[in-house]
């Protein structure tokens, strides 16, 4: 359904831990990756929608209680699997495997000797998949895809909180493939689900793998039930049935033939089990939806209502398909007569029939062929295994299933384990297409030539593209990388591809990025498509360039928006930042969310810059233990070391220009308005500013291009329009800038380096550069000063602090109070939070003053007019530019700054000067 964005950092962690032999590292699932059902809950990037649109976007309180597990055994949250939407309990008429979000599955195998290539249309497949079972949702999958194992444990043996529900009652979770191993992390007590407390007497003191044993089903008492699961089996499955049950007999199994289930023709109808599972859902779902922290719906009226309402827009599929079983449970009112009635005749049933034929036989498991006899294990929370045992005519995959009574898990364990060892049938079969599809497959094709035919499918289905040295992505400027489209020497998806590789790579590192989209190679390959059907825009500026924005501007997609803080993890935008809405159109990939610092900075003055609740502390890449400066450090760490080829930053004071001088790049400040700064985490409306955050300035100007002009939802943005030129920015990219422009150089404060290591570098840089500023034709005039400039600098001083203060709480509270859904709804919120979760924000090691402050004074004071009108300092832009080095490597720039409206001349000043310099170069990660 969908990957987790995490999953490639948790493999990190897991790769890193290893290296270092930290605890647990070397057994079970750690590091293993692990794809949940698209039911069962986690609290990260991923939804939990069980299929359908009507849950995308809701907000889990916390992972359900065998994802808890999971984590705890180190496994790795994948991502998420399709299903039958609503666990196939919404709609009698889907074919199996439909899935509004999804689509319907479909699988195909390869096996290339010692290569094994799983490629699943629709989907993503991992080593081992989590699921869960009402009636047959793990062993009928498992009888059809060849998979080993597909265990569905005794009922209450493993946590069903935070797993949406059908009913509690008959409700579990299991695995497919290498299942005890996963079973022995997920099984035990969970408070969440009262249940498990009573099942855990079933978990043998040991775990489940000292079940694993290779002739595991010898003296084990077997009974063979063929009616009538073998009346609709095809001769192959018949025949490999009985191949099965020799084996068994001559591996030492004693046999039962011939028994007969009673009351199966009753069971099968599953009259009375589903009187009950429609009141039962109709309760466990409401229930679960209350429970959620935000949704679309609240209740099952609330998704017959979204389903009907958005049948055709959402692929819900309403009118092919229906909703007949979401309708009667919602007719339903509660368990009352009928329901109780049911319930009864349900549990005799079964117990007259499954459950009399163990126990008058002594018998350890009943054997059937396929996934027939799921209902009958249903009722009653017994337990099923079904193991591969071969083909029928056209390829299809059949098993066989055991069942057994409730907490008999270790026999069951020991026979299917030794079926498994004695046929050896989970090896994967030749690829096998129907004779419709458009993939061929001749089984007289070499090695080689399948090999060839393998990869050809995979870079068809985007899942495989091939590396080319004939162009360097490393450096390439938004010029380089549209020469390299329209010269099919490069394409968005490989683009794309580049930067997260190199983002998994370096970014344990820097900690540049807090996240990337899961979304981003889709887009890459929508940018393809565009680009090789001549879709107008497509081969100019932004279409198909991957960007990073700061993680205080809001995107509507999988990405957070937190301004770094764990407080506003999950929270839900109500659409995209104005900037953005410019950006998905000029074609740009949002490629991810960088690192800040957390709350642009504001939160405190005890904490160093960069540092991030959720990210840790961003590293300079030129020098580690040197500042990246804030608070768009991420923003220019990630640009600075080709994390991705351009960026967003955002500036209340010195939060683009800083970061940029810090990093080697080129940051633009506009003025303020020019760009929209409404879905912009703020701190003052009076003073924030978005720009771009670039290698050159030619890439800065592209961005800004993009991202200027009026936005109904940021009023100021009205009056700013005036000062866009027609024709764009792009115009003013003269490499004969300099020439005849006037140049005020401000020595004092600026170039007072008499403190800084190296200071005599770095003023004969600079003398140097005013040297290069005349022969380029610019009149520089000295030595001026700028009146009250120690006031003016001095944030307490100049009173610009009080006023960001008093500015912050409203514009912030206006902001969590617009959110769809949030943790936190006030400034008071989110102190508390910091407060009650210190360890995650630090708080006691670096406080939250300002967050305080800001609270506070907005109890006891109001800001005056005269304030006002003395602390309007600001919205003026400036560019910095990459200048130099200092002795130790560390970067350093220089800015050029002019009244409202100037970017035309500064961009003019900026890209002459960057002509005629060329300072900036590549990192050097020193320590």
């Amino acid at each position: 359904m969908e990957i987790n964005p995490g999953a490639l950092f948790q493999a990190d962690r897991a790769d890193y831990e290893r290296r270092v032999k930290a605890p647990g590292s070397l057994v079970g699932l750690h590091g293993i990756p692990i794809l949940p059902k698209d039911n069962i809950a986690t609290k990260d990037k991923l939804n939990t929608s069980s299929g359908s649109f009507a849950l995308l976007g809701s907000v889990v309180p916390r992972d359900a209680g065998v994802v808890v597990k999971l984590r705890k055994a180190e496994a790795i949250i994948f991502g998420k699997a399709s299903l039958s939407e609503w666990s196939a309990f919404m709609l009698v008429r889907t074919p199996g495997g439909f899935s509004a979000r999804g689509g319907q599955g479909k699988v195909v195998y390869v096996n290339l000797q010692n290569l094994v290539i799983l490629a699943i249309f629709d989907r993503i497949n991992a080593h081992w998949t989590a699921r869960t079972e009402t009636d047959g949702s793990i062993l009928c999958p498992s009888n059809a895809n060849l998979v080993v194992g597909g265990l569905k444990t005794t009922v209450d043996l493993t946590s069903r909180a935070g797993v949406i529900p059908i009913s509690a009652r008959q409700d579990t979770v299991g695995t497919v493939l290498d299942a005890v191993y996963v079973l022995d992390a997920i099984v035990g007590i969970d408070y969440h689900d009262g249940a498990t407390q009573e099942a855990a007497k079933y978990i043998p003191h040991g775990g489940y793998k000292q079940f694993l044993k290779r002739h595991g089903f010898e003296g084990k008492r077997l009974g063979i039930v063929r009616t009538p699961f073998l009346s609709s089996a095809s001769e192959s499955e018949s025949q490999a049935f009985e191949h099965h049950l020799r084996t068994l007999w001559q591996g030492g199994a004693v046999l039962v033939d011939h028994l007969e289930i009673a009351n199966m023709d009753t069971i099968s109808t599953g009259t009375a089990e589903g009187t009950a599972l429609l009141a039962e859902l109709k309760i466990s779902l409401n229930a679960y939806l209350k429970e959620l922290v935000a949704s679309p719906v609240r209740t099952l009226a609330d998704l017959i209502a979204y389903d009907q309402k958005f049948s055709d827009t959402l692929r819900e599929k309403i009118k092919a398909f229906g909703q007949d079983l979401f309708l009667a449970a919602q007719a339903t009112n509660g368990i009352g007569t009928i329901e109780k009635a049911a319930l009864p005749s349900s549990e005799k049933l079964t117990g007259d029939g499954f459950q009399k034929l163990m126990c008058d036989y002594n018998l350890d498991a009943l054997v059937t062929p396929g996934a027939g006899i799921a209902s009958v294990l249903a009722i009653e929370g017994l337990l099923g295994i079904n193991v591969p045992v071969g083909y029928d005519g056209m390829g299809v995959p059949f098993g066989i299933n055991f069942g057994g009574l409730k907490g008999t898990e270790p026999k069951m364990i020991e026979i299917a384990f030794g079926i498994e060892q004695a046929t050896k049938k989970e090896s994967l079969q030749p690829l096998k297409l129907h004779k419709n599809d458009p993939l061929k497959f001749n089984s007289s094709m070499s090695t080689n030539s399948l090999l060839l035919f393998v990869l050809g499918f995979l870079q068809l289905s985007g899942l495989y593209t091939k590396t080319s040295g004939a162009f360097s992505i490393e450096e390439a400027t938004i010029d380089d990388l549209q020469l390299a489209f329209k010269q099919n020497q490069l394409t968005s998806r490989r683009l794309v591809a580049f930067y997260l590789k190199r983002i998994r790579r370096l970014n344990p590192l820097l900690k540049g990025v807090i996240e990337v989209n899961p979304d981003a190679l889709f887009l890459a390959d929508k940018a393809d498509r565009e680009r090789k059907a001549n879709t107008p825009g497509s081969s100019v500026g932004l279409h198909g360039i991957p960007i990073l924005l700061k993680d205080n501007i809001a995107t509507k997609d999988k990405l957070n928006t937190t301004a770094g803080s764990y407080a506003l993890l999950g929270s839900v935008v109500p659409r995209d930042a104005g900037v953005v809405v410019k950006l998905r159109k000029a074609g740009a990939i949002i490629l991810g969310k960088a690192s800040l610092s957390e709350w642009a900075n504001f939160r405190t003055n005890g904490a160093p810059s960069g540092f991030c609740g959720r990210s840790g502390r961003g590293k300079n890449p030129y020098v580690l233990s040197a500042t990246p400066c804030g608070s768009s450090s991420g923003s220019g760490i990630s640009v600075a070391a080709n994390l991705a080829a351009v960026s967003l930053g955002s500036e209340t004071d010195g939060s683009i220009l800083c970061p940029s001088s810090y990093n080697s790049v080129v940051g633009i400040k506009p003025t303020v308005g020019l760009t929209s700064r409404a879905g912009v985490i703020p701190i003052t409306p009076r003073q924030d500013t978005v720009g771009p955050i670039c290698r050159t300035v030619s890439d800065a100007v592209y961005v800004l291009d993009a991202i200027v002009g009026f936005d109904s939802n940021d009023v100021a943005t009205r009056e700013a329009a005036k000062y866009i030129p027609h024709g764009g920015c792009r115009q003013f990219l003269d490499p004969l800038g300099l020439k005849g422009k006037r140049l005020g150089i401000v020595r004092d404060p600026f170039y007072n380096f008499s403190n800084v290591e190296g200071s005599g570098l770095i003023n004969q840089t600079f003398e140097h550069h005013f040297q290069t500023l005349r022969r380029e034709g610019a009149v520089l005039i000295d030595n001026l000063q700028i009146s009250d400039v120690d006031t003016i600098t001095n944030i307490e001083q100049s009173g610009e602090l009080l006023a960001m203060l008093l500015e912050f709480k409203p514009a912030l509270n206006k902001y969590l109070e617009q959110l769809v859904a949030s943790p936190v709804r006030s400034l008071a919120d989110v102190i508390a939070f910091n407060k009650k979760f210190s360890k995650l924000e630090k708080t006691k090691e670096y406080g939250q003053v300002f967050f305080e402050q800001a609270e506070f004074l907005s109890q006891i004071y109001r800001i005056s007019s005269y304030v006002r009108s003395v602390l309007a300092i600001g919205q003026y832009p400036g560019i910095s530019v990459p200048a130099g080095y200092n002795s130790e490597g560390v970067p350093f720039g220089i800015c050029f700054g002019g009244l409202k409206g100037s970017e035309p001349k500064l961009i003019e000043i900026a890209y002459g000067f960057e002509t005629a310099t060329k300072v900036r170069k590549p990192p050097t990660f020193k320590p």
